[in-house]
């Protein structure tokens, strides 16, 4: 049987053989870890078993705290002023209108589908999510510059909020129709706001303490550790926040990525 760190290690070989694949073909390496995930995740071959996944979740957690500490620092303030109204615009538009396109068809189909109006609530609230870790990484690999990668950047960054929101209500809401109890006000919009706005604040405060880094530590080794801590940090107090949530009824979570996008922004500007 295939341990841990052996599963690691196969893991990080396919992804590295199959970037020569898409360099041929002329696909962004992205396209090759994602088809090398399904063909020997527990679904297809079944290398990777659904233990060992289980096993190795934090590592996706960890990587995705540093993708989005990666898009905070590409949300300079200089940047936004230049794009001016469009990011929040794009935004609000692409995140909202897909989540009333799937709730709609889907409510219409429920007839046929035999999904219930809560399911599709939920559905439509998962529509809102865009994949950051891909786009970054595409951006990454071409070195892309200019006006569409410079709007693209701060949307992904903002579509976390906007997603957090809509998932939050509608998440509410449609817990409140399977339970056949009432909507609360608190569940639908106080909940979602804090969530939104602590994370804001825990990610900013690491930002802070991690801008002051530069005055005490020269080095580049220096900093790199200081931001890895930073990141290791925001993930960290964010499983604390889950953990009193579970175990001590505390009214909301934080957002890791939202947390570590924001440690990124604050400290790069």
């Amino acid at each position: 049987m295939i341990n841990v760190v052996l599963a690691i290690a196969i893991m990080l070989l396919l992804g590295l053989l199959s970037t020569r694949l898409m360099k041929l073909v002329g696909l962004p390496n992205v396209t090759g870890y994602l088809i090398v995930g399904l063909i020997i995740g527990p679904y297809a071959l079944k290398i990777i078993t659904e233990d060992i996944y289980n096993q190795i979740e934090i590592l996706s957690s960890i990587a995705l705290g540093f993708i989005g500490f990666s898009i905070g620092v590409e949300f300079k303030l200089s940047h936004v002023k230049e794009i001016g109204a469009k990011a929040v615009t794009i935004t609000f538009f692409q995140a909202l209108s897909a989540t009333l396109f799937v709730d709609v068809i889907l409510v219409a189909t429920a007839f046929f589908t035999g999904m219930q109006t809560y399911e599709a609530i939920v559905l439509g609230a998962i529509a809102t999510a865009t994949a950051p870790a891909a786009t970054l990484m595409v951006v990454r690999q071409y070195h892309a510059k200019g006006i569409v990668t410079d709007t693209l950047l701060p949307v992904v960054a903002l579509d976390d909020a906007i997603g957090l929101v809509v998932f939050a209500v509608s998440n509410s809401i449609a817990l409140s129709l399977a339970s056949g109890s009432a909507v609360t006000f608190w569940n639908l919009a106080v909940v979602p706001v804090v969530e939104i706005l602590m994370s804001l604040v825990v990610g900013a405060l690491v930002g802070l303490l991690l801008a002051v880094v530069p005055r005490f530590f020269k080095s580049r080794d220096n900093r790199l550790i200081a931001t890895v801590f930073a990141v290791f940090a925001c993930l960290g107090l964010c499983t604390l926040f889950e953990y009193l949530e579970q175990n001590y009824n505390f009214p909301f979570t934080l957002s890791d990525l939202l947390v570590c996008m924001m440690a990124g922004a604050v400290f790069v500007n």
